[in-house]
């Protein structure tokens, strides 16, 4: 499906080492090895990977010029000219901190004390040898024998009074001619310091001012070359096309290249943007008056669903349980194109390699998986950050405004796969959303009998926590296991065997669990499985499948007949049925997903057993049926535990 010109000329994700020059005669960063504005070759600058390096914003400048004047004393040295950030692997929000080509520092966020730190690098520290008003250290030329990495500082070894020492502190040493960093390290006798790195190179800044416009200018040949590459497969797979196209913008930094892009072959291209009602105020209003300037259609689609109350039923989304995504983006897309585009549609979309891990695998053409009909077209799936925003400003376009105040990610403002500084950072920037945000956190919390600090250091952001979360939630004491407040239990027992007439294996079970809508909707819903009969003077309902059959009670008792395998499966299949019933948002993706036109919304799912041809189709990408898998799965463990239930009535009390 790519354009064979340019499949090979196509950088790929890879852990290794990102790709990044330095002009020496311009003092700017270059894309490519050739700088446009010399013509002269760059030297090569170490990035950590994956190298997705961007420009650091204004009032990251700010943050960066509060924190070297803190912990130094000195900051002039930022003034007109570039700084470069470079993601890197850590805790939470960690970013090297690139300055004339040289790394100098590394900003990143502390969970643990809710603000953000530098570490100072070799670089910074010949940077501030002769410009450091507070952490220096002066040391006797003596030290300079023998191997200083790694090395503990005797205090014998230091001339002049020693600062005070706070654990984790970056000191500069100057040694004579030589500069090192020093890092306070607790020992068994008390704060010391131990030699990080030293280095005899200079750091001298080049004088003059040097501005994003330069920098522009420098890598216009590649911000071209770049165009030209992402424009001929766009072109060369709408020229076998026949569907309608248009472009999904988020008003974030990648579906704007993306949607310059597209409007250079389709002037007229309509926009697609998912209002999910957790839009940032500005990215709105951003959105509009750019579509309008651009004299460009724009589809904005707003979701139904109430998010703060779905909270309630699914606890807060995490980075490995992003409910939300389902809910407030996919089933209105899934509506909206349904209606707005019956035989399907090609979208323009700006997902990269370099925003995740499971985005490294993105291919230029692809089938969305979750909308019926829709395919997806990632021109600057290879593009890093830094070539995103030169390839704006060259097209004389200004990102979402969010950007300047050094928020990373521009989507949802509660979203789990941001980092704890951005919420951290919303607090100060918005702080009635903040306030809504925290306020719902703390009421999940609370109910959950879980540490404050869950919330307050972020632990909420994942179902299952990595090895570094759980490693500072032991050493502090915080207990992760969520107990449960007041409120029903759920819980299930099973006793398998052969059935009563011993002919064939059965499984009997019991099922306790609340219930927001009348056992009605869940023997009509059992109709997704198979033939169902409905009992109501003994609430009861009989459901026949190819492979079994199955007799489900109001009370919850179930009574399971086929082959053992099968049985167990058809087990699970009646249960997700009987939780997905209670737990049903309404956000449209079964209905739009089955093609029988069997599935209508009422107060939850209403199956036409006439229409329904059990195919399943439905429960694809139903977050209802994704956490009905989870609760079945922890119930059915061997020891049957009771866990609390994650089932809650959207309005009023459970019954």
């Amino acid at each position: 499906m790519l354009n064979r010109s340019t499949q090979g000329r196509r950088r790929s994700f890879s852990p290794g080492i990102s790709e990044l020059f330095w002009c020496n005669d311009c003092n700017l960063p270059l894309l490519s090895e050739r700088c446009s504005l010399c013509r002269q070759p760059g030297r090569r600058i170490p990035l950590s990977p994956p190298g997705d390096v961007r420009l650091c914003s204004p009032r990251g400048r700010e943050l960066l010029r509060e924190l070297f004047l803190h912990n130094w004393g000195a900051a002039d040295f930022l003034d007109n000219r570039l700084i470069l950030l470079n993601k890197i692997a850590g805790m939470d929000r960690r970013d090297q901190v690139i300055l004339d080509g040289r790394h100098i520092a590394t900003l990143w966020f502390d969970i643990t004390e809710d603000r953000q730190r530098l570490d100072l690098e070799i670089a910074g520290a010949a940077l501030l040898k002769e410009r450091a008003k507070r952490n220096l250290v002066i040391c006797h030329e003596s030290l300079l024998k023998g191997h200083i990495k790694g090395k503990w500082l005797a205090r014998d070894q230091i001339i002049g009074p020693l600062p005070s020492l706070e654990e984790g502190e970056s000191l500069v040493l100057k040694i004579g001619k030589f500069s090192a960093v020093g890092t306070v390290r607790q020992r068994d006798d008390g704060p010391a310091i131990r030699i990080k790195d030293v280095t005899q190179s200079d750091f001298v800044l080049r004088e003059g001012s040097f501005t994003q416009e330069m920098a522009v200018l420098a890598n216009e040949d590649h911000l071209k070359r770049l165009e030209r590459e992402a424009l001929a497969e766009v072109r060369d797979y709408l020229s076998r096309n026949r569907l309608p196209v248009n472009i999904s913008f988020s008003g974030g930094k990648d579906s704007l290249a993306s949607l310059i892009l597209a409007q250079k072959l389709l002037p007229r291209i309509e926009v697609l943007f998912i209002n999910t009602g957790l839009e940032f105020p500005e990215t709105v209003q951003y959105v509009r008056e750019l579509c309008l300037r651009r004299k460009l259609r724009l589809h904005e689609i707003r979701a139904e669903s109430d998010f703060f109350q779905q909270v309630k039923i699914f606890g807060p989304p995490a980075k490995d349980y992003r409910w939300c995504c389902k809910s407030n983006k996919l089933g209105p897309m899934t509506a909206f194109l349904a209606g707005q585009y019956p035989r399907g549609c090609v979208t323009i979309e700006g997902r990269r390699i370099f925003e995740s891990f499971n985005r490294s695998a993105i291919k230029g053409v692809e089938r969305n998986p979750y909308v019926p009909g829709q395919t997806m077209l990632s021109p600057i799936r290879d593009w890093r950050a830094l070539e995103v925003m030169l390839y704006i400003h060259w097209n004389g376009e200004l990102p979402n405004p969010l950007y300047q105040e050094d928020y990373e990610r521009i989507g949802c403002w509660l979203c789990p796969a941001s980092p704890q500084s951005e919420l951290s950072r919303l607090r100060e920037s918005h702080p009635d959303l903040y306030r809504q945000w925290i306020s719902c956190l703390h009421q999940w919390r609370e109910e959950n009998g879980l540490d404050r600090r869950y919330i307050d250091w972020g632990f909420w952001r994942w179902r299952r926590h990595p090895p570094k979360m759980t490693e500072i939630a032991a050493a502090h004491g915080i207990d992760l296991a969520r107990r449960g407040g007041s409120g029903e239990e759920l819980s299930f027992q099973a006793v398998r065997g052969r059935s009563p007439c011993g002919l064939e294996y059965s499984i009997e079970a019991t099922l306790s669990f609340p219930q927001n809508h009348p056992f009605s909707s869940v023997a009509n819903a059992l109709g997704i499985l198979g033939r169902v009969k409905y009992e109501e003077d003994m609430g009861a309902a009989l459901l026949r499948t190819e492979s079994g059959r199955a007799t489900i009670f109001a009370n919850g008792h179930i009574l399971v007949i086929a082959g053992r395998a099968e049985a167990e499966e058809l087990l699970q299949r009646v249960v997700e049925v009987m939780l997905r019933v209670q737990m049903c948002t309404k956000c449209g993706i079964c209905t739009k997903n089955c093609r029988q036109g069997a599935i209508t919304l009422q107060d939850t799912l209403i199956v036409d057993q006439e229409r329904c041809n059990h195919c399943g189709r439905c429960s694809r990408g139903c977050i209802a049926v994704n956490e009905a898998k989870r609760i079945y799965k922890e119930l059915n463990k061997p020891a049957g535990p009771q866990i609390r239930s994650e089932l809650m009535k959207l309005n009023g009390p459970l019954r």
